[in-house]
């Protein structure tokens, strides 16, 4: 499980959908390197059971939603 809490990520642009999942390109706050993936408050409403609570954040188990989170 990653972390994929829309708290931890800026510079957030939507990229499209996959597995009934929106898809968003973003870096984490004060980090360079660019992504792509889920926002986990937007999982949380379609698959609980896939989000982690964690106390630094939530964290998804993108293995459980059928999505890979990719660097780009």
């Amino acid at each position: 499980s990653l972390f994929s809490d829309i708290r931890l990520k800026e510079n957030i642009s939507y990229a499209g959908t996959e597995n009934g999942h929106n898809i968003y390109e973003f870096n984490y706050i004060g980090r360079p390197e660019r992504y792509t993936g889920v926002m986990a408050q937007e999982v949380l409403k379609k698959n609980p059971e896939a989000v982690i609570h964690t106390p630094e954040g939530l964290k998804v188990n993108y293995g459980a939603i059928g999505v890979q989170m990719r660097r780009i």
